[in-house]
């Protein structure tokens, strides 16, 4: 499945609406790609952002874990 900026998803296996707010590799930033890649991250990771009682989550899904909504 192909995944964009500010599309809304959630894991497969349910859970909270979630906004794409990055893809690992595709950042005009180097240095935050690069940071990412050392964290273990890889090139279509898909960097996250959710709201639980008003706190701004966020976090980092491989894309098979996910599915548009």
């Amino acid at each position: 499945m192909d995944f964009n900026i500010g599309d809304v998803v959630e894991l497969k296996s349910g859970g909270p609406k979630m906004t794409i707010q990055k893809i690992v590799g595709k950042s005009t930033d180097k240095m935050e790609n690069f940071a990412l890649k050392t964290a273990g991250h890889s090139d279509g990771d898909l960097v996250c952002q959710w709201f639980i009682n008003n706190k701004l989550e966020t976090n980092i899904f491989k894309p098979e874990t996910l599915k548009k909504i």
